[in-house]
């Protein structure tokens, strides 16, 4: 794949798996393209139908294409870009596992395994970073609030003791 047509993928994925959402961060690495509908189901090479997916989502999904029975049964992989997921699985936060909401969305998740135990740690590991990180912001705003308040007394006191004719006075006489 030529390098331009790859790093196009990368962008429109965000630089992260397409099914499970693992980033070139997270894996270490670029990770590799799909054929949503494989070539030898008779897909192509158009931009719609490449997915960038890690390794693993990759291997799982390998060749599946779904018969016309499959898909009267719900038996179909999602598009991430086309289709809308949130209303055939979501994540529930305080397992880190998706939790399907349809028959597609079932499917989905048991082919791709998407509740896996590296993907779930994953999950969880990448919110408590995300708390922490909010909870550091939080923290950090407290102490400016802080150091104003601070200044805003020092200046005060400044204020009084100059009005009482005082001067400065040292940290000794307080």
């Amino acid at each position: 794949m030529p390098p331009l047509e790859l790093d196009l993928i990368r962008q429109r994925y965000n630089y992260a798996c397409g099914y499970c959402g693992v980033s070139e961060v997270s894996a270490g690495g670029v990770l590799t393209v799909d054929h949503y509908r494989p070539l030898s189901a008779g897909g192509g090479d158009e931009l719609d139908n490449l997915v960038y997916a890690c390794v693993r989502c990759n291997q799982y999904k390998h060749s599946y294409w779904p018969t016309a029975d499959d898909e009267r049964l719900g038996f179909r992989v999602l598009h991430p870009l086309l289709d809308s997921l949130s209303t055939h699985y979501r994540l529930v936060v305080a397992s880190g596992r998706f939790d399907p909401l349809s028959k597609i969305g079932h499917f989905h998740v048991t082919l791709l395994r998407l509740n896996r135990p590296q993907l779930v740690q994953h999950r969880l590991k990448e919110q408590m970073r995300k708390l922490l990180e909010g909870k550091l912001t939080m923290l950090e705003q407290q102490v400016r609030e802080m150091e104003q308040t601070i200044s805003a007394q020092e200046r005060y006191i400044s204020a009084l003791e100059a009005r009482l004719g005082l001067g400065p006075v040292s940290p000794t006489r307080r």
